[in-house]
């Protein structure tokens, strides 16, 4: 593929991702609670994997420690986490989900697949499929590719 063509076909991937993170931020925080899509996706790993050290959710968040540990001050000030210390190391930390952030992360889900669901439905079911499999593709590959460099 020519280089013009790529960046075009760059292009345009980056401006739905945006438009369509964005929106999802505007929902949450419209429809649930003030919160960015970063702190959304910090409430999915505590609800999905439980209690996880701040190290554990950044990986799996895919972002430096020190990014968590901010967004983590803001989701405790909200009850939405609990941050306890290691009990065999004072530079570590546990992060868990409080009752009202389960429910604040149960109430996002649902607002997303609403929001979801409707533009999915105008989609043949095979538009869909290949849609997620070209999506779970690409993620595959950054997060091989993610490994490779360490």
């Amino acid at each position: 593929m020519d280089q013009r063509k790529m960046k075009e076909l760059i292009e345009q991937y980056a401006n739905v991702y945006l438009f369509a993170t964005k929106k999802l931020e505007t929902l949450i925080s419209e429809k649930v609670i003030p919160m960015s899509i970063e702190q959304f996706g910090m409430l999915r790993v505590l609800h999905l994997e439980g209690e996880q050290t701040l190290k554990e959710v950044a990986e799996k968040c895919g972002v430096h420690k020190s990014a968590i540990t901010q967004k983590a001050v803001r989701l405790e000030e909200k009850g939405l986490i609990i941050r306890k210390d290691h009990p065999h190391d004072r530079r570590s930390a546990y992060l868990s989900l409080t009752e009202e952030g389960s429910k604040v992360y149960l109430h996002s889900e649902e607002a997303i697949v609403v929001f979801i669901s409707c533009f999915f439905e105008q989609l043949e079911p095979n538009e869909v499929a290949v849609f997620l499999n070209v999506y779970e593709k690409i993620n595959n590959m950054i997060r091989e590719k993610e490994e490779s460099d360490k």
